[in-house]
């Protein structure tokens, strides 16, 4: 999978957004505050085509949680960012 570049992530007020750019601009309800976690495998994905496994071992390199609960965080996060259009498989 990998990040889709017609997104951007932009920080207001300390809260992170990920914000539809290029040819996606005009669909503002794809528009989503991001957590510390979701800003992360963003921001690992930029550049770089990843699998799933390859983004859990970088979670479980950056953060002290069990691999059961990062996986469902995981799992959580793909499946609404695909939905959005943010990453692409």
């Amino acid at each position: 999978m990998k990040y889709n570049n017609e997104f951007s992530v932009c920080e207001v007020a300390g809260q992170s957004f990920l914000v539809p750019t290029g040819s996606k601009v005009m669909d503002v309800d794809k528009m989503t505050d991001l957590n510390e976690t979701a800003l992360f495998i963003i921001n690992t994905l930029k550049g770089r085509e990843m699998t799933k496994e390859e983004l859990l071992d970088k979670m479980l390199d950056e953060y002290d949680v069990d691999r059961e609960t990062a996986e469902a965080d995981l799992t959580e996060f793909i499946t609404m960012a695909e939905k959005l259009g943010v990453i692409q498989s």
